[in-house]
């Protein structure tokens, strides 16, 4: 396979056997989401440690706020690496440029953006959300510090995203492990050795985040990608190009801030079983999430190949890298269950957290272990979707996906506390209702929280997989829309 200016033929996923080329990109994407992983089950470990079960809750309510900033901004990230990855399968290498530059310039745009309105909100939304008043300090301290760092998590992903798109998923991987390790060096500095607890934490994270995210910016511009990012060219951004990330991009932010807003919405339904239930739900999600990083790996890569094989006008190739990485979904899927169901009590144990705490997280894991393969076809098939530039349908999936969870997450849990606690005032054991939910009347209902959450998984799924087997998402890639061919002629380009 011919070179441009010594471009790597591995890297394009246009050309060679699916399976191969596929779990060649992908696995360096499992490998990056574990480590991802395993950074921040070291914060929470920590935390456990310096803090205790009040800082772990604290750190975990943050998370539903700060992904909803985050939307924006990777939206952006997403629409730029489908463009990106369409121009790479094109083989259209100043476009290819144009679109690395421009997608930098609308996401440090955004990101002062989100800077200052983090900053603002971040405690308002805490309350809004009725945070518990013995977390809600420690809530508030991290929150501010993570917003005011946005640059350090900007620099990362966009970099990370940047290179994936265009076939890379070797260094975004060596980043990862890079800010690993100095996050754990850090986090023991500053929280533990130091004292600053929770923010000491927070601080750690920002750290780690931007040395790695320079450390792949250097990289790209000193790589052989067929493009380079500089300061002249991001303050030139190409009005056509910003056109096509914002149009890919937007629904991918909308899906973000939906997603976003309905996890807080189920936050805010979850806190209703106390602080020992935000702490275990907390944990159960960090742990989760060594199940399903790899899962979402697999999906990442999936934007990837589609992208660039729907950019090089090959759609039979992209639809058959989709059934292929389904398959793998489900081998991992099976692996990943068994595994959490025996392993997930001695994981949860490692947070340092209470006996309630620990019975809660095992109940939940056990529960949700049995629905993975459907968060990972999910993943995939969207991710798929996504690459190729049919980004509406799985936005409106994804609505449809987190409405059922919050409708369920209500019948299923809340309804039920508030009837056994009204149930527990009119038979006169206490004077208000107040009064009774604070003694932690139907408390013992929190399984439904995780009921719903595999019903949204069973679902996002299911629509998913019905678009991908019977809509048209194969003819949605700017150069199809365009009645454009590949080679390094599309968007008039020609190779620098």
């Amino acid at each position: 396979m011919e070179r441009h200016n010594g471009l790597r033929p591995k890297n394009d996923l246009t050309e060679g056997p699916i399976l191969t080329k596929l779990l060649r990109f992908a696995i360096p994407l499992m490998a990056a989401n574990l480590v991802m992983q395993l950074y921040n089950i070291v914060d929470t470990i920590v935390i456990g440690y310096a803090v205790g079960d009040h800082g772990i809750a604290a750190v975990g309510i943050s998370f539903p706020i700060m992904m909803l900033f985050n939307a924006v901004f990777m939206g952006v990230a997403m629409g730029g690496n489908i463009v990106i990855s369409q121009m790479f399968g094109a083989k259209n290498y100043e476009s290819l440029n144009r679109a690395a530059n421009t997608t930098a310039f609308l996401a440090f745009a955004l990101g002062f953006g989100i800077t200052a309105i983090g900053l603002l909100c971040s405690r308002p939304l805490l309350e809004l959300l009725n945070t518990p008043a013995e977390i809600i300090d420690d809530a508030a301290v991290y929150l501010m510090i993570i917003f005011g760092g946005t640059l350090g998590n900007l620099f990362f992903n966009l970099s990370s995203g940047i290179l994936r798109g265009l076939g890379d998923s070797r260094w975004p991987l060596y980043a990862m492990i890079f800010a690993t390790l100095l996050n754990v060096v850090l986090d023991t500095l500053f929280a533990i050795v130091w004292g600053w607890g929770v923010a000491g934490v927070a601080w750690a994270t920002l750290g780690a985040q931007l040395i790695s995210g320079a450390i792949l910016l250097y990289r790209f511009n000193t790589g052989n990608y067929g493009a380079k990012i500089s300061l002249r060219q991001i303050l030139k951004p190409d009005g056509e190009i910003a056109r096509h990330i914002v149009r890919l991009g937007t629904p991918s932010s909308l899906q973000g801030l939906a997603m976003s807003l309905g996890g807080l919405i189920i936050m805010s339904f979850a806190n209703n079983f106390g602080a020992e239930f935000v702490t275990a739900n907390s944990v159960v999600q960090r742990v989760d999430g060594f199940a399903i990083m790899p899962l979402m790996g697999l999906g990442m890569a999936a934007t990837t190949f589609s992208g660039q094989n729907i950019g090089a006008n090959k759609p039979e190739r992209a639809n058959k890298g989709v059934y292929v990485a389904i398959g793998t979904i489900i081998s991992i899927s099976a692996f990943m269950g068994v595994l959490m169901w025996f392993a997930g009590s001695s994981i949860i144990k490692l947070f340092n957290v209470s006996d309630h705490v620990l019975q809660i997280g095992v109940r939940g894991i056990r529960w949700i272990c049995f629905f993975y393969a459907f968060m990972g076809i999910d993943q995939c098939i969207a991710g798929a979707m996504r690459g190729a530039g049919a980004t509406v349908r799985p936005l409106i999936n994804s609505f449809a996906a987190q409405g059922s969870r919050i409708l369920f997450i209500y019948l299923l849990a809340v309804a039920p506390l508030n009837k056994a606690i009204r149930a527990a005032v009119d038979a006169g054991q206490y004077a208000t209702f107040e009064l009774a939910k604070a003694a932690g009347v139907g408390l013992d209902g929190y399984m439904g929280v995780f009921y719903s959450m595999s019903i949204g998984m069973v679902l996002g799924a299911i629509l998913n997989f019905l678009y991908f087997r019977f809509g048209k998402w194969q003819n949605k890639g700017i150069a199809q829309k365009r009645g454009m061919g590949g080679g390094d002629q599309v968007n008039g380009g020609s190779p620098r």
